[in-house]
């Protein structure tokens, strides 16, 4: 494949198991934190991508097309967080595709916003070759990254959303 796809599709170095986005927020990290916090958030933001059950505070079950009609479930655990700068989770042993991501805060520069970076790193079965296939076929993950990302931003920036309850368990 051409280099320019390859980047395009967030695949550079041979490398497809990590990918990042990140865009800036016109709301203070604390806000957006409690925002990705709330359960009722992540089903909303990742509707295009897959269907999202919140367990409990720290685990949720994942369920995402696949090609042909299968469908792919995994649990994920928060296994850290640090309340306004970031949160970090894993899927649980046994997943079909172990992944992790990352979620940062960090002041934006210039801006009295927040600049928030979303990574996913995952390891696609089948060596470079599926992973590759997996990109391409995955609707461009990092362009989801990117939507996702766009959807937090316009419902962070609604008014009122600095009254957010922080979530449950904090």
């Amino acid at each position: 494949m051409p280099p320019a796809f390859l980047r395009r599709t967030g695949i550079t170095d041979n490398h497809v198991d990590r990918l990042s986005s990140s865009l800036v927020i016109c709301r203070p990290a604390d806000v957006l934190f409690d925002l990705w916090r709330n359960p009722e958030t992540l089903p909303v933001l990742m509707n295009h991508v897959a269907h999202i059950d919140i367990i409990n505070n720290t685990d949720s079950l994942w369920r995402m097309k696949a090609p042909f009609g299968q469908y792919i479930e995994w649990q994920a655990r928060i296994v850290d967080e640090q309340p306004g700068q970031f949160i970090h989770w894993r899927s649980l042993p046994g997943a079909r595709i172990p992944n992790e991501g990352h979620l940062s805060f960090r002041p934006a520069p210039h801006s009295d916003g927040t600049d928030v970076t979303l990574s996913i790193r995952f390891d696609p079965p089948g060596g470079f070759l599926g992973r590759t296939l997996s990109q391409v076929f995955q609707l461009l993950p990092k362009e989801m990254l990117h939507k996702t990302l766009l959807r937090f931003k316009q419902m962070a920036e609604q008014p009122g959303t600095d009254s957010i309850p922080p979530p449950d368990g904090r």
